[in-house]
């Protein structure tokens, strides 16, 4: 897992945890919980009602992403399909993709009329205006050179002029003491915003996987080895912050 690159692929129903969890809250089946494990922190535990949420639940920084999404619009790693429906709503195109069955059973049940059962990297010869990756979704690359993988391969679903918004996170927060001093090691064998998790739902078992929270600094970086220029950054509430990305 340290050195993994952008590999995630469609997930199969007994390693879907969090599509199976949205799939029994919409259709009432049942509301138990997410359990999430990750290397850096305590185990924590999500309700699948978050992910059902409307555009007045969602952070400002999600709602802005929305608001300045235009024309054809590629939703990656959709979910439960809130953002792809308010903007259906709004008169957009929507292209949703997600690796998850259950998710993309959910979101033809509630009315989202373009739905993909797919890896983003399986997408090919078609492109949008906007390519949206909400929820920290720049953490579908997994580690630094994934990003570089997905950036190479996200220039090549942009019309000319498109636009990719995005919203990450820096985790050096949680290497900061209290006099302000940060502490990282070095010479580990992986980025400090790469975190491995593993999530369950009942008794349904996801594989372990890599999710990356860039820094901006590095983000910049990545994006102009990709000839992408960052228009803008704004910051969230929560050491988060969304992009706005375009090719040079």
């Amino acid at each position: 897992m340290r050195g993994q690159s952008y590999t995630m692929g469609v997930l199969i129903r007994k390693n879907d945890p969090v599509g199976a969890a949205i799939w029994d809250y919409y259709t009432a089946a049942g509301k138990h919980l997410i359990t999430v494990k990750t290397d850096i922190a305590e185990d924590e535990e999500l309700s699948p009602e978050y992910l059902l949420r409307d555009f007045s639940q969602m952070p400002d920084i999600e709602q802005t992403a929305l608001e300045k999404s235009t024309g054809h619009v590629l939703d990656v790693g959709a979910g439960a399909g809130s953002h792809a429906l308010w903007l259906q709503g709004k008169g957009l195109t929507v292209t949703a993709v997600d690796i998850s069955p259950y998710a993309c059973q959910t979101m033809e049940e509630r009315g989202v009329r373009d739905v993909r059962l797919l890896d983003v990297m399986q997408l090919k010869n078609e492109q949008f205006d906007t390519i949206l990756l909400l929820m920290n979704g720049l953490g579908i690359a997994g580690t630094p050179e994934g990003l570089n993988l997905l950036f190479k391969h996200l220039k090549t679903l942009l019309k000319p002029g498109g636009q990719i918004l995005a919203d990450s996170a820096d985790l050096l927060y949680l290497f900061t003491d209290e006099a302000g001093e940060t502490w990282i090691d070095l010479n580990a064998d992986k980025y400090y915003g790469q975190v491995e998790y593993r999530l369950s739902y009942l008794d349904i078992k996801g594989n372990p996987f890599n999710w990356l929270f860039i820094d901006q600094e590095t983000l910049t970086v990545i994006a102009q080895e990709n000839n992408l220029q960052v228009i803008e950054m704004i910051e969230g509430s929560n050491h988060n912050y969304l992009t706005a990305l375009k090719n040079i």
